[in-house]
């Protein structure tokens, strides 16, 4: 049992980012408050910015939309990725904000996943720094996410999903896209996302709600409502048997 712990990072940003998920807006003063809050808990280490505190590495540690990091690798560069990626949303101008943007992208630039890596776990990290980019939308997101696409477009696995990319979290970063740019991709996945939809898991579980957001997101950019419409219709007569 941990004895007054300090300030969970990680909580907090997943916190905020599911809030803004889920349709929630901050107002100003707020979003003053968590840019605040989180430039001050700040834990360098080895060219992070936002380290992963011992306590939050003893965490049930999750990315976004709930797949469970297997290497420390993975764990630290979620977290970074996800603060920065909040920052992003949350005030991307801020003087202070524009330096730590500067400051970590001079260590993520040198990364394999930068350029999008579809080995082992920077698979998913090379997902987490394009969700970080989308949000900044800097200059060079547009090229460097057409290239993305490509290599998942290479790594397709026949079943609606993609070789070392977890599935949910990639559909995530899809469905932040423009519809233009993520369309083939999305239309790939539909198969699988109609069976995730119309047969969700018998235990509930803390991601299912995220997860099912996800899946719905990405139905209705394919073909507004009349997939969706369809699976649901589906789903409720079964619920009914």
């Amino acid at each position: 049992m941990e004895t007054n712990p300090r300030p969970s990072l990680y909580r907090t940003v997943n916190d905020a980012a599911r809030f803004l998920f889920q349709g929630g807006e901050y107002a100003p003063n707020e979003r003053r408050y968590l840019v605040d809050w989180i430039l001050a808990h700040q834990n360098p280490h080895k060219w992070f910015i936002f380290y992963p505190s011992p306590e939050d590495l003893k965490r049930d540690f999750r990315l976004f939309s709930g797949e469970k990091p297997r290497t420390r690798l993975l764990t630290s560069n979620a977290l970074e990725l996800e603060s920065l990626r909040l920052l992003s949303l949350l005030d991307p101008h801020e003087s202070r904000v524009q330096t730590i943007f500067k400051q970590a992208d001079t260590r993520l630039e040198r990364l394999c996943f930068a350029s999008v890596c579809p080995v082992g776990e920077c698979a998913p990290a090379s997902i987490a720094f394009l969700r970080y980019l989308t949000a900044r939308d800097r200059p060079d997101a547009g090229a460097r996410c057409i290239h993305a696409l490509g290599v998942l477009r290479l790594h397709r696995d026949g079943e609606g999903g993609w070789q070392k990319f977890p599935f949910f979290f990639t559909l995530l970063w899809l469905t932040e896209l423009p519809a233009d740019l993520s369309g083939e991709e999305l239309k790939y996945a539909m198969a699988r996302c109609e069976q995730a939809f119309l047969h969700p898991p018998h235990h509930p579980g803390p991601y299912d709600g995220i997860r099912e957001r996800i899946i719905r997101s990405a139905l209705d950019r394919v073909s507004p409502r009349t997939i969706l419409q369809k699976s649901e219709d589906v789903r409720a007569a079964s619920l009914r048997l």
